[in-house]
């Protein structure tokens, strides 16, 4: 019976001694934690910023159509800082395409005026923001026909017209014949839109089928230019 009892102590305290020996597990609680991806997170959100207070600047200088000049405070200095943020941005990328859809526009009514230099340096202006877009040739085209144009004036009286007389009258039927033409292109200055449009009305009962292409501007003095344009075979044989 004592053997017995000195057995179990032994193994009793072996028991405790081997508990002590056992590493102790690490508690979750003294893991330190990963810190927060914070720095990616605020370089987004100041990338984000940045490209919306482009966005905002590029759109107040197309409404005032600073395009790209002056070149710091242009609508394509903006576009362009835009996409070195995000070269794919959409609304970037649309637009440098609406700047040169709007030198095109500007380059339309320069030559509605006949201010062939201001219609070329406006082109290459276009061309200077991207010199592939469809619409640049065309009206490079269009603006040298303009401007190798036959171009004929016809001074007008102002008693005459204010007087609406029949001398000017025959005058005006007589010039319109050439106005009928293909590729002709009027412009009529009055002093008032009334007597334009009696103007346009007399040329208008001049012989042929052609229709009228004109332009009114409101102005003195009064005066009726007609421009004509080559034929197709006159602009084949140029090409």
């Amino acid at each position: 019976m004592a053997r017995t009892v000195r057995v179990a102590a032994s193994a009793w305290l072996l028991g405790i001694a081997g508990c002590h020996l056992l590493p102790s597990s690490p508690s979750s609680q003294d893991t330190p934690a990963a810190p927060p991806p914070t720095v990616p997170a605020a370089a987004a959100t100041q990338a984000t910023e940045q490209l919306s207070a482009l966005l905002d600047a590029a759109e107040q200088a197309l409404r005032e159509d600073r395009l790209t000049t002056p070149a710091a405070d242009s609508a394509y200095r903006y576009f362009a800082d835009a996409l070195a943020i995000d070269p794919d941005h959409p609304e970037a990328r649309q637009g440098l395409e609406r700047i040169v859809e709007r030198y095109l526009e500007l380059a339309e009514g320069a030559m509605e005026r006949q201010g062939w230099e201001r219609a070329r340096t406006l082109l290459a202006r276009a061309a200077s923001v991207d010199a592939e877009h469809p619409g640049i040739v065309p009206r490079r085209r269009q603006l040298e026909l303009l401007a190798a144009a036959e171009r004929r004036a016809l001074a007008l009286d102002r008693a005459a017209l204010r007087a609406r007389q029949g001398s000017l009258a025959e005058r005006l039927r007589a010039f319109g014949g050439d106005a009928r033409r293909p590729g002709a292109r009027v412009r009529i200055r009055a002093p008032s839109d009334a007597e334009a449009r009696w103007i346009y009305g007399q040329l208008s009962r001049a012989a042929g089928e052609g229709r009228i292409r004109a332009t009114i501007d409101v102005g003195l003095p009064p005066q009726v230019e007609l421009l004509l344009l080559p034929s197709p075979a006159e602009q084949a044989e140029q090409r």
